[in-house]
């Protein structure tokens, strides 16, 4: 029997049976306390360990000298000793780190970052992303309106945290199931002309319909979804995500919703063909909080987490 197809399509769901296929992933289910805190305060407050992760730190992570008298602001700093702890075990068996919540990552809040990608590397940063993206507060209340609804198993929300990698964008493709047949493969990056794809058409679409032949048709729940996927070189394919097809969902790829009961031989393989194909980036366009864009105007040089900082240091002055 088919569950909930927005439950079939949560991390938390699908990626013990894809385990082998999907990029290796640690799943932390979010504590109640961390769920609190994500949804309820409006300001961007760290917990006590981002902020001094060890008894021992004296620098922040760009090197600079942290102010270590303990004012009544630290004291009263939220607190997840446990939570944060397996976060930084993560951070330190793969390095370098990306995070998502049950469907989406925190796209929309990579203003906040240093690198201007959802790359991390510290604990400072994750938890900026988490306190910052309404994509995972609105994930957070998807969950709840789920269980709501009578779940005959409660759905928990989850931070996914993956290794990162530096993956070129032309590699990631957006697959379009319907009735178990893939219908059509999309260029995931809608922003940008890969010369490559010309040439190397008939192995994308080769190695992406196998794939699904042999690893996803007869294992996937749902008979109508999504699939993103790396095709890292010739016979190398791995699973990034699920979802549900939609005309959002659809509108991020070079099909339209209407186009796709009309496809005569699929799948059909869509890529940008030339340069004047190219569209905007609409990650590109999330904005900054409007204090915080007068400040990094202001300060070309600096970061949110400089802006952070000096607001810290004037609570400080305040108290």
């Amino acid at each position: 029997m088919i569950g909930n197809p927005k439950v079939e399509c949560s991390i938390t769901s699908w990626y013990s049976k894809f385990e082998k296929d999907s990029l290796e992933s640690t799943i932390l289910c979010l504590p109640n306390d961390v769920i609190n805190y994500i949804e309820n305060d409006t300001t961007i407050v760290l917990p006590v360990e981002a902020i001094n992760p060890s008894e021992n730190n004296t620098e922040w992570v760009d090197g600079s000298a942290v102010d270590d008298d303990e004012s009544e602001d630290e004291k009263t700093r939220p607190t997840f000793p446990e939570f944060s702890k397996k976060i930084q075990e993560a951070i330190d068996f793969y390095d370098a780190v990306f995070i998502k919540t049950n469907w989406r990552t925190p796209s929309d809040a990579i203003w906040v970052a240093p690198t201007k990608t959802l790359k991390c590397t510290t604990l400072e940063e994750v938890y900026l992303f988490l306190k910052s993206s309404d994509r995972v507060s609105d994930d957070i209340s998807a969950i709840r309106n789920l269980n709501d609804d009578d779940n005959d198993v409660p759905l928990e929300s989850c931070l996914v945290i993956k290794q990162w990698r530096d993956i070129n964008p032309g590699n990631e493709f957006r697959c379009l199931v319907i009735n178990k047949q893939l219908i059509g493969i999309s260029q995931r990056d809608l922003s940008q002309y890969h010369k490559y794809m010309e040439t190397e058409k008939y192995n994308i679409q080769t190695d992406i319909t196998s794939f699904f032949n042999e690893k996803i048709k007869n294992k996937f729940d749902l008979n109508t979804y999504t699939f993103d996927v790396i095709r890292y070189k010739k016979d190398k394919v791995k699973i990034i995500d699920f979802g549900l097809i939609d005309e959002g969902t659809v509108k991020k790829t070079l099909f339209t919703f209407d186009e796709l009961d009309k496809i005569e031989n699929p799948p059909e393989l869509r890529f940008i063909g030339e340069e004047m194909g190219i569209q905007p980036n609409t990650s590109n366009h999330f904005c900054a909080p409007q204090e915080v864009r007068e400040y990094l105007t202001a300060s070309a040089n600096d970061s949110v987490i400089d802006f952070l900082r000096t607001e810290v240091q004037n609570q400080r002055i305040d108290d």
